[in-house]
């Protein structure tokens, strides 16, 4: 499982270090797309054949559907790590997730995200005063 939060630099060429205890649980292949959120979502290969089938059932004859699927798919990219436990993540994934220096890695379950750490700090701070909120339209926990 996925979980976690780290803090890493990106360097001038797009590429970060994914922590091992990460890359361990994603393995050698992994697939990068835009995430609902500002961030980059990371899934492991056999993840990603998941959202495949899931996305293939949506009604493509739903324009939202159709949206929703072009832009996951078009926006994908297939990563590799080098030696250093990098990956390279492409320019067009580093703007939609205003990606700079300072990344924030998380470990989401099924899937890693990528998040600016100012926008993450952001969202935690928001999110953190609307727990209780949160909390009370959540259901099944």
């Amino acid at each position: 499982m996925l979980v976690g939060t780290y803090e890493h630099r990106m360097d001038s060429k797009g590429r970060v270090v994914l922590p091992s205890k990460l890359r361990e649980e994603i393995g050698d292949g992994a697939f990068a797309t835009i995430g609902i959120d500002r961030c980059v979502s990371i899934y492991a290969a056999d993840e990603w054949k998941k959202v495949l089938e899931r996305l293939g059932k949506l009604p493509f004859s739903k324009g939202k559907a159709r949206d929703f699927s072009r832009l996951l798919m078009a926006s994908a990219y297939e990563v590799q790590f080098d030696a250093s436990g990098r990956i390279l993540v492409p320019p067009h994934l580093r703007s939609h997730a205003c990606l700079k220096q300072n990344v924030t890695i998380i470990g989401v379950g099924d899937h890693i995200e990528l998040w600016d750490t100012c926008i993450w700090n952001e969202y935690m701070e928001k999110i953190r005063n609307e727990l209780p909120n949160i909390a009370e339209e959540v259901e099944g926990l």
